[in-house]
């Protein structure tokens, strides 16, 4: 019987069965060894990089376009309707500018909705008469308050910006003239979270 031939098929028996055991605790081991994935929880207003939140404002009379004679804010008007609409979903918060308050639904469609009592004269009697006028002014804001923080990406090379919050403004009319005096924010809305806490906060502190 050749004894030596029966050793070295043994020990290939004895080395696959020990590989197959060694297998599943090797990838076991690899499993464990591989790095967790960062989670990323900072906001690109808090990540190095970003400017601090400037505040500004954009109004209708003095924004300016590529095309010099256009003076159509309609876009810009349009566009802030949408964060009304969202408001009255009940998917945003608005805020009191002045208190920081929350502002119920109610309370922001009686700021920008109301009934006014004007006097238009009768051009064939010349008289003044009484007109209710039903202003909708939620649908035509012609001036927004934005606070917001830069960042320029030196891989890109944009310059990025985010927008943490906005105050849409209405109009404030000289009665006698008509002309506008000036704005008043209606109320704050956020569309970042720890620009929402830390506006809450410097009211509550």
């Amino acid at each position: 019987m050749n004894y030596s031939h029966e050793f070295q098929i043994f020990k290939i028996i004895t080395m696959s069965k020990n590989l197959i055991l060694f297998l599943p605790l090797a990838l076991l081991l690899s499993c464990k060894e591989q790095p967790k994935q960062a989670e990323t929880t900072a906001t690109p207003a808090t990540q190095s990089g970003w400017t601090k939140p400037a505040i500004y404002s954009l109004d209708a009379p003095t924004t300016y376009y590529d095309d010099v004679e256009d003076t159509d804010f309609s876009d810009y008007s349009k566009l802030i309707y949408e964060i009304f609409e969202q408001v009255y979903a009940g998917k945003l918060q608005a805020y009191n500018f002045m208190d920081g308050t929350p502002l119920s639904i109610d309370d922001v469609k009686k700021a920008s909705n109301f009934t006014d009592t004007v006097y238009v004269e009768n051009p064939e009697t010349e008289v003044l008469e009484m007109k209710i006028v039903q202003n909708e002014l939620d649908k035509n804001i012609i001036s927004i308050k934005l606070k917001e923080t830069w960042h320029f990406n030196k891989e890109t090379l944009q310059l990025e910006k985010r927008v943490l919050g906005a105050a849409p403004r209405m109009a404030v009319i000289e009665p006698e003239t008509g002309q506008i005096k000036g704005y008043t924010p209606i109320f704050w809305v956020f569309f970042d979270k720890q620009a929402e806490e830390q506006f809450k906060k410097q009211f509550n502190s």
